[in-house]
């Protein structure tokens, strides 16, 4: 047998063979390295892009999704429970994702615990992603966190938009639910894309209104049943540089949704001790201001201190500056709620329920919930109130309240009908277009400035 240096040919052969296959492996996994992720085994972000418009050029005229999908508060999971048990989170998503098998359906994880699919629109299956998405909570052994999965589709119209893009579209969509835990799978279109440029312009330019001061209080008078001022209700408008005055409309939902609502809020209650303050300088001691508490506000701050805080700077009346808490609030963590309430209370603050009957009523919550008033929502009645349904529900709601020695206020009111029905009701205090809509301060003490005593 023919040799090289007593080696036999077939020897050096193999041998060759298996360096060249091991050349091979070596190549293939650094590639593999370069263009995967190293936790999930899915396509790295650069390689999943690049691979989605390869498919996407190749065959341009199958419709397909983009989907994307991101863990709600992913970081709060990892700062609960370690970044070990929020690595096995994303690795078995990861299998969980790769379960989808079909013809040119690829998977990456995008950035963090957000990952992207391109898939056939024939082959895609909300109901089935939900199903699989939700097995990933029985790895947080806690029932009082819950992993939220929240999945981006959006449908494929350009085959020359660039992978990226498809991507921030369908992440758009999952921007749209934000705090909506109850909805899981949103679809992109076309208004999305306005929405998020408002959204964003509101967030960057929040901060800067808040310094300048563009936020301003206005005041919707509230009107006793015997025709007096008694009071007001603090209601914001952002009086924009360019924009002009944007109402609450245009902006809360945004800043609230963002979690920046306690920013605003405490903005707000800021001026309306102010101007208590002023008031009572001014030897103007009957009036009260309502201002609003959103259920955030709850947990970004300690709403005893912030309050008690106001009030000690201001040296103003605690029973003058009443707080308004609207009835949703109860729905969550209502043990925690009742405790900050009842510190409130017996400091001097009057608490007010608002928008009773727009959504979340419950008799049990009035059982379990000292309050001094009530406001009643008369868009919960609508525009008429000639039905005796209708006025046998608002009599025994204003009656209710009595018996449990609450003031009844109601906000809506329209016409002289509302009034005259509400009076023989029994309701205490009216607020209303019917009155005055949200006016300035300084419109405000103008107009009813000799109503004052």
């Amino acid at each position: 047998m023919d040799s090289v240096y007593g080696i036999p040919l077939l020897v050096i052969l193999v041998l060759l063979i298996a360096a060249l296959i091991l050349e091979v492996r070596r190549v293939k996994k650094e590639e593999f390295t370069v263009s995967h992720d190293r936790l999930t085994g899915l396509y790295n972000r650069e390689s999943f892009f690049r691979r989605a418009e390869e498919i996407i050029r190749k065959n341009p005229q199958k419709k397909r999704y983009m989907v994307c999908t991101n863990i709600k508060n992913f970081k709060l999971a990892n700062d609960l429970f370690g970044k070990e048990m929020g690595d096995r989170v994303l690795a078995d998503q990861a299998k969980l994702l790769a379960y989808a098998r079909y013809d040119d359906c690829i998977h990456g994880r995008i950035a963090g615990d957000k990952f992207a699919m391109l898939i056939a629109k024939e082959d895609f299956n909300p109901q089935l992603a939900v199903q699989n998405t939700s097995k990933l909570q029985y790895l947080i052994n806690d029932t009082n966190y819950k992993l939220h999965m929240a999945i981006g589709a959006y449908e494929i119209t350009d085959p020359c938009e660039s992978a990226q893009v498809m991507c921030d579209k369908a992440n758009m969509a999952i921007e749209s639910m934000c705090d909506d835990y109850s909805q899981v799978v949103a679809y992109y279109d076309e208004k999305m894309l306005g929405k998020l440029v408002q959204e964003k312009n509101v967030l960057s330019e929040f901060d800067c209104a808040l310094e300048t001061n563009q936020f301003q209080m206005y005041l919707q008078p509230q009107i006793t049943n015997t025709g007096k001022l008694s009071g007001a209700e603090a209601i914001v408008r952002w009086h924009h540089p360019t924009k002009g005055i944007l109402m609450p409309a245009d902006f809360i939902e945004i800043i609230e949704k963002r979690g920046y609502i306690y920013k605003l809020d405490r903005y707000m209650w800021e001026q309306a001790a102010a101007k208590l303050c002023d008031w009572k300088k001014r030897g103007i001691d009957n009036l009260s201001i309502s201002v609003n508490v959103s259920t955030k506000d709850f947990y970004y701050m300690d709403l005893y201190r912030a309050f008690t805080g106001l009030v000690e700077k201001y040296e103003i009346d605690p029973s003058r500056f009443n707080i308004e808490i609207t009835e949703t609030a109860f729905v969550g963590d209502i043990e925690r709620h009742l405790a900050v309430i009842r510190g409130l209370r017996e400091y001097g603050f009057h608490i007010e329920i608002d928008d009773f009957g727009s959504g979340y009523s419950s008799l049990n919550m009035l059982k379990d919930i000292e309050v001094d008033i009530l406001k009643i929502d008369m868009a919960f009645l609508g525009e008429t109130i000639t039905t005796e349904r209708t006025r046998i529900i608002i009599r025994s709601v204003i009656a209710m309240a009595k018996e449990l020695g609450m003031e009844v206020i109601t906000e809506g009111v329209r016409n002289e009908e509302h009034v005259a029905f509400l009076t023989e009701a029994g309701c205490d205090i009216f607020q209303g277009f019917y009155f005055d809509r949200p006016i300035s301060v300084a419109e405000f003490e103008a107009q009813y400035g000799l109503q004052i005593e």
